[in-house]
């Protein structure tokens, strides 16, 4: 019985990871979207524990030992869109540390044999630290996800800007004129936000620098500092964006390039996994079937 528990835990590690890459994954159209969704439903799941983990003082003293560490926690959520704070991850953190930690030593005590009760505390190991490094991976995905979709984003909307001023309008209107064209993406939420600063006084490059601050970019950073630097020189703006538009364009086919070349190596492990012991059994059977009726020892 034990045995058979132990197959089903294998198997279950080898398939349940492609099904979600095959099935779910292929389901996703809006995958930002619907990533954000996920992560909202685990993160809720687990806020009456980070809530009471908080009233405890715990919060407190993660902002009091981590201060960095949970500034910059904080700037990567707020990225990502997640109203969430950054005591609050660590908290569920915690939870995850305790819990997958406690279900793994009880679910490795049940299956081994007394000799081999060494494995109990180093499951509960492993496990605890794949559960604390759970909420990590869930906004790295997203704040990556996000900006690799302002990055796309990106040349086409400066070539609308630019189209728009050399049709007469400033650089605020040009902007607030591709905002009102109502394309829903994580840069027109972006331009919003450095508009909002802009009617608050904020000096126009100043909110530009902000605004790659937070998206933090370089592409897009070499373009606000090519816009900052225009501004103070009197430079035409139009043609340093025609020039920065193109560079960012050429930016994004080196990354697509990149990613074709990085094929090959992640379809090592799938082959590894699944088409090389399929392979070994159709050569090998035949041979271990004859070996077997002539009387060769095996095992």
């Amino acid at each position: 019985m034990k045995q058979i528990l132990i197959y089903a835990l294998t198997f279950s590690v080898i398939v349940l990871p492609t099904l979600f890459f095959t099935v779910l994954a292929g389901k996703r159209e809006k995958k930002a979207v619907v990533e954000r969704e996920h992560s909202v439903w685990l993160f809720s799941l687990l806020k009456p524990f980070t809530d009471l983990l908080i009233m405890a003082g715990v919060g407190n003293f993660f902002r009091k030992v981590f201060p960095g560490r949970c500034a910059e926690l904080q700037k990567q959520l707020n990225f990502a869109g997640l109203k969430f704070f950054s005591v609050e991850i660590y908290c569920m953190q915690l939870c995850l540390i305790v819990f997958f930690g406690v279900v793994a030593g009880c679910v490795t005590a049940g299956l081994v044999d007394e000799e081999n009760r060494i494995s109990i505390p180093v499951a509960g190991v492993i496990a605890a630290m794949i559960g604390g490094s759970l909420p990590g991976i869930v906004i790295g995905n997203l704040v990556k996800e996000r900006r690799l979709s302002i990055l796309k984003a990106i040349p086409y909307s400066i070539d609308l800007i630019a189209s728009a001023m050399r049709g007469g309008l400033d650089f605020s209107a040009a902007v607030r004129f591709y905002v009102k064209l109502g394309i829903d993406s994580p840069l027109t939420d972006e331009y919003s936000q450095m508009l909002r600063e802009m009617e608050l006084g904020v000096v126009r490059t100043v909110a530009l620098q902000n605004m790659a601050d937070r998206i933090h970019i370089r592409e897009f950073t070499s373009f606000a500092a090519a816009i900052a630097l225009g501004t103070e020189l009197g430079a035409p703006l139009t043609e340093t964006m025609e020039i920065q538009g193109e560079e960012m364009r050429k930016a994004r086919f080196a990354l697509a390039e990149c990613k074709a070349q990085r094929a090959p190596s992640l379809m090592l492990l799938p082959m590894a996994l699944f088409i090389l012991p399929a392979v070994f059994i159709i050569i090998l059977t035949p041979v271990f079937l004859k070996m077997r009726e002539a009387g060769v020892p095996l095992f």
